[in-house]
């Protein structure tokens, strides 16, 4: 079990085309969830602002300047201990809602798109394709010992490499063409920004005139036009 582990997570990371129709295959999406809990659980604790062997005061910046002066040494330390458990209990109760949701958007939206995939394939290779995310915890951890901030630079490897593995899982999942995959993955998005979008345009066309009519009306309201 453990050297299957191993392949798995080697073969996603280093050589996908072998690792992500195996794991396509063999895995399903409860697979796929524990191994996306387990490393958003390791980067939010490796990267958590706020730890208390700095103490309170390295972290005074992140607070409204306004509260510093309010907040006593022993607030803040509390606050500190508090930060890490909350973040775990962030991800443990939000995470697989959050998980669940964008594998089932993406199989709808693959199924649209003419897909013969299965979702529980698809929630798999979506799961394993965010094990490139653990390079910031790393950098999370090199933060605190070294005085070099390296945690930008990996999220930006991070991001592109689960990009690429979840694009790559889709097509693989899902038998389409690296463009169809491409757009299958960011429609969400596009359809999240087109919403939008029309909303702005729909508020700029028929609430701003309601608007001015409504100012022009209240006594002694400026004419605007």
């Amino acid at each position: 079990m453990f050297k299957e582990s191993l392949d798995d997570f080697f073969d996603i990371l280093f050589n996908y085309s072998k690792g992500l129709p195996r794991i396509a295959r063999t895995r399903n999406i409860w697979n796929g969830l524990a191994v996306y809990l387990f490393v958003s659980l390791i980067v939010s604790l490796a990267t958590v602002n706020i730890n208390i062997n700095y103490g309170w005061e390295q972290d005074v910046f992140f607070m409204p300047q306004e509260s510093v002066p309010f907040i006593s040494p022993e607030m803040g330390e509390s606050a500190s201990r508090f930060f890490p458990l909350a973040t775990l209990l962030i991800q443990l109760v939000f995470g697989p809602l959050y998980f669940l949701l964008m594998v089932a958007i993406r199989n709808f939206v693959a199924e649209l798109f003419g897909g013969r995939g299965h979702v529980l394939a698809l929630g798999a290779v979506l799961g394993y394709g965010h094990l490139p995310y653990l390079i910031v915890a790393l950098g999370g951890l090199l933060n605190r010992y070294t005085a070099f901030n390296t945690i930008g630079f990996l999220t930006i490897i991070a991001l592109l490499w689960s990009l690429w593995l979840k694009i790559a899982g889709l097509r693989v999942v899902h038998e389409f063409s690296w463009g169809r995959a491409t757009l299958c993955y960011f429609m969400p998005f596009l359809a999240l920004l087109g919403a939008m979008i029309l909303f702005l345009l729909l508020a700029i066309v028929f609430l701003f005139p309601l608007m001015v009519q409504f100012i022009e009306k209240l006594p002694g309201g400026p004419a605007l036009f």
